[in-house]
């Protein structure tokens, strides 16, 4: 029990480098399958094909309701529900410390309040999780959370408590869980992919423990088999033997946890932000329990039993956070090679967007990290991906009817994409159009030569359907081909001017999206 601490303390940490490490590895194979696949050489009946395309899909999208006071109300009111969950956990968290690790001097209600605020610190990083944060500000916010609980805990304690004593225990309450966090979600290209794979490390880690628990045992009589397998290849390569040897038997439970994982998500048992909020918390009540191990011994995990009210907290919100019924799809078009702006634009905008309706795209490798989910990432360790790609213009309707269009259980709808070779993503483009109540393309640094925004351009002016088409445009954009290229089309777009992004441009981005349709003229942000 001595070292318990320390070692669960190391498999944490070593989880979470080693998820850290085969998620950046994996994202760069998942790229670099996309890419293969984008590139297969078309089949030679597509040309025949492609041209009908819209009218073998069907009619246009019917009408749907843009509404910015709804927007607003559904990710208000999810804010509230993460913020909600979070104060039931910092309460019941510090009535368990109170009432069975830190019983002396007693159970008292300003101590309770005091510990709870203290303990409902992940709000601020679950918060961000939420609107997209970046590192610096998730920090930040952590920081000035809980600098402005340091007088109260001044105030509250006895007088042999100093600043430096109060600060150092803040420091050390959000460690161990701010460095997870940063670890699995602070970068880009493993915050799709990390989180997921923790679990797995989880149990891998695990097994490789139990396996060096296992050796150490044997150490003060040491079986005649272990001598002669030291004798054969030396104690180093003994203790790699009993470090991978378990795999063998850990693989079994790491597969089964993937699929269950990509199965979960598949069926909707939780959505992509309940997923890291929960597993935020889990993070951050053992990071709590392990110090209380020398105290209370094994009993001091009951504490991980107050994560309970993560998934009671979102069936009990579940109705109020039940969006309103018919919602709108969002196409959402872009210069491709352009990876930075466009990942800070769906972190601004269609993240937001997500509580009003769906989004379609066509898949790129600039958004993998904003877009790649459970199911994804299994079906690419399945080596399944060729399956979820357009390759041949038949295979369109098959996969749009694949598209998951119905809310998660925290009120936002997921992201669509379609995979799709040179050959057919034209073919795509035209049904996404076809189906879609709105568009947002993104035409900073277009040019004349950028054939496939141009050929978009083309099909959004001949989609007289759609209620709202907004276009972003810099200094750099070829606005005059653009608008040439809409034709009467053009009198319905409303152009924002991104040439100096700003926090209010992105509020107009998305207030663009929402407004009413405009009748006729063009409109100018």
């Amino acid at each position: 029990m001595a070292n318990l601490d320390g070692q669960l303390l190391f498999g944490l940490l070593t989880s979470l480098l080693i998820a850290a490490i085969v998620a950046w590895w994996l994202a760069g194979r998942y790229r670099t399958a996309m890419l293969r696949l984008m590139s297969t050489p078309a089949p030679q009946r597509d040309t025949a094909v492609a041209t009908p395309m819209t009218t073998m899909v069907g009619a246009s999208a019917a009408r749907a309701r843009f509404d910015s006071a709804i927007n607003h109300r559904q990710n208000r009111r999810l804010a509230v529900v993460l913020a909600g969950i979070s104060i039931l956990l910092g309460l019941s968290t510090s009535a368990f410390e109170l009432l069975a690790v830190h019983t002396d001097p007693g159970f008292g209600l300003n101590r309770w309040l005091i510990l709870a605020a203290v303990y409902t610190w992940p709000v601020v990083p679950a918060l961000g999780l939420l609107w997209r944060w970046s590192v610096w500000r998730t920090i930040g916010g952590v920081a000035a959370y809980l600098l402005c609980l340091v007088p109260i805990i001044l105030l509250g304690s006895n007088a042999a408590q100093t600043l430096t004593m109060v600060v150092g225990w803040l420091a050390s309450t959000v460690a161990l869980p701010m460095v997870s966090l940063l670890g699995l979600a602070a970068s880009g290209r493993i915050r799709a992919v990390a989180p997921l794979l923790f679990p797995a490390a989880v149990v891998m880690v695990g097994a490789s423990l139990i396996g060096l628990a296992w050796a150490a045992s044997m150490v003060d009589a040491p079986p005649d088999t272990l001598l002669a397998l030291l004798d054969a290849i030396g104690a180093t390569p003994t203790i790699f033997v009993f470090i991978a040897a378990p795999w063998a038997v850990g693989i079994w439970p790491v597969v089964g946890v993937l699929r269950a994982l990509a199965a979960a998500y598949r069926h909707k048992r939780f959505s992509e932000l309940a997923y890291l909020f929960g597993l935020f918390w889990l993070v951050v009540l053992i990071a709590m329990a392990l110090p209380s191990i020398h105290a209370v011994g094994l009993a001091a995990f009951g504490i991980v039993l107050v994560w309970l009210w993560v998934p009671i907290g979102f069936a009990l919100a579940r109705p109020w956070l039940a969006p309103p019924a018919a919602p709108p799809t969002l196409l959402v078009l872009r210069v491709f090679r352009r990876d930075a702006a466009v990942e800070a634009l769906f972190d601004a905008v269609t993240e937001r967007w997500r509580a009003t309706g769906n989004t379609v795209l066509i898949a790129g490798t600039d958004l993998v990290s904003r877009t790649l989910d459970a199911d994804d990432l299994f079906v690419f360790l399945s080596r399944r991906l060729r399956e979820r790609f357009i390759l041949q213009p038949e295979d369109i309707p098959r996969r749009l009817a694949d598209f998951d269009l119905t809310p998660d259980h925290d009120g936002r709808y997921r992201i669509n994409e379609c995979y799709c070779g040179d050959a057919t993503w034209q073919g795509a483009l035209q049904t996404l159009v076809a189906h879609s109540h709105a568009v947002l393309m993104d035409l900073r640094d277009f040019r004349a030569e950028n054939g496939g925004c141009r050929f978009e351009l083309g099909e959004l002016s001949r989609a007289p359907h759609l209620q709202q088409i907004v276009i972003l445009f810099n200094d750099h954009t070829d606005r005059a081909t653009a608008e040439a290229d809409l034709g009467e089309a053009g009198r319905r777009v409303h152009w924002v001017d991104m040439t100096e992004r700003r926090r209010h441009t992105d509020r107009a981005v998305l207030a663009a999206l929402l407004q009413p349709a405009l009748s006729s003229g063009a409109a100018s942000a």
